[in-house]
């Protein structure tokens, strides 16, 4: 009766004392080389993107309260086609679904800006 009390514990404590292996080990350590590349190659991206936005914001200012408007309606519509590519499973570039939101409230901030005379 004792002996297999004492058998049970020491099976487990057998395991709960293993560390992982070195393969596990080197497994993470690639994970989190790979993960800080890739913050990197984000952030090189996000900066990319940060020039290319004040760019096209600069161009939607220049615009008129019409043409904003008609670019609105384009915008809206082409996420839209966004949402429905994501849907089925089309949309290569999923980023782009919340960078079209963003050039909407781009937009109508800057019809609500012209039309209130700021």
């Amino acid at each position: 009766m004792s002996s297999v009390k004492t058998r049970a514990p020491r099976r487990l404590e057998r395991y709960r004392g293993k560390k992982q292996g070195p393969k596990v080990q080197e497994k993470q350590g690639r994970g989190k080389a790979i993960a800080i590349a890739a913050t990197k190659i984000n952030i090189a991206d996000a900066l990319r993107m940060k020039k290319q936005n004040s760019k096209a914001t600069s161009e939607l200012e220049a615009m008129d309260v019409a043409a904003l408007q008609v670019k609105l309606a384009e915008s809206r519509r082409a996420l839209l086609d966004l949402r429905f590519k994501h849907a089925v499973a089309q949309l290569e570039n999923v980023a782009s679904i919340p960078a079209t939101k963003r050039l909407i409230a781009r937009i109508l901030t800057l019809i609500q800006q012209k039309e209130v005379g700021a």
